[in-house]
């Protein structure tokens, strides 16, 4: 990985050796593997370790759009269910998760909240309706070895007309990735509208902007 994430000197080793690892991802194995040791300290490590505040922050994004709480939200790479406990904690009451890792879902399980979980790969096709959701967020999932732009193909699938999608994009893989283009590419096709695009803090002590936080509304 080109570099640590902010704080995390402080942590111990073998939580420095996960991030690691998490920047290296080439393969969908690699994650699995990943996540599958990862899965019990996650939480710890992100939230105590880190200070990471975008599962709190993409909630606000998305309940500032959604006011019909009882509507059904897709929870995008749920992994443990920071994004998910935040959305329980503003009111919205059906909300499905969706991820690569059994393990990191069985926390997700293990913590309540979610109506369903599903283990499916979002470079793939997913298992999941046409406009089968009201609303969507995905928090930390659009990094450094993980998917890359494409896969918003399917997720504007996934959505219903009018639904709003709350996402971070980790800033190095902005363009790199393709997520600026092909966002650009789907507003212009008539698939989304652009909301709101702004650079911000993925962690509360990082020192400047180190990701993008959009906002769209599937048309």
């Amino acid at each position: 990985m080109s570099h640590l994430d902010p704080s995390a000197s402080a942590l111990p080793q073998d939580e420095q050796e996960l991030l690691r690892r998490a920047y290296g991802l080439s393969s969908d194995a690699e994650s699995q593997a990943l996540y599958r040791d990862w899965a019990k300290t996650y939480d710890k490590t992100m939230l105590e370790g880190l200070h990471y505040q975008s599962p709190r922050l993409i909630a606000d994004r998305l309940a500032d759009l959604m006011l019909e709480r009882g509507r059904a939200v897709l929870d995008i790479g749920c992994g443990t269910g920071l994004a998910g406990r935040e959305l329980s904690g503003r009111g919205f009451t059906v909300i499905d998760g969706i991820d690569i890792s059994p393990e990191m879902m069985a926390v997700a399980r293990e913590q309540g909240g979610y109506r369903d979980l599903v283990c499916a790969d979002l470079n793939a096709r997913l298992p999941l309706a046409d406009g089968a959701y009201q609303g969507a967020v995905c928090c930390g999932t659009f990094t450094s070895g993980h998917v890359r732009a494409h896969c918003l193909d399917e997720i504007v699938r996934v959505l219903a007309a009018g639904a709003p999608f709350a996402f971070t994009v980790k800033l190095e893989v902005w363009e790199s990735f393709g997520f600026k283009d092909k966002l650009a590419q789907l507003e212009i096709a008539g698939a989304i509208a652009i909301m709101a695009l702004d650079a911000g803090c993925l962690y509360a002590d990082s020192p400047e902007s180190d990701g993008m936080f959009c906002s769209v509304q599937r048309m």
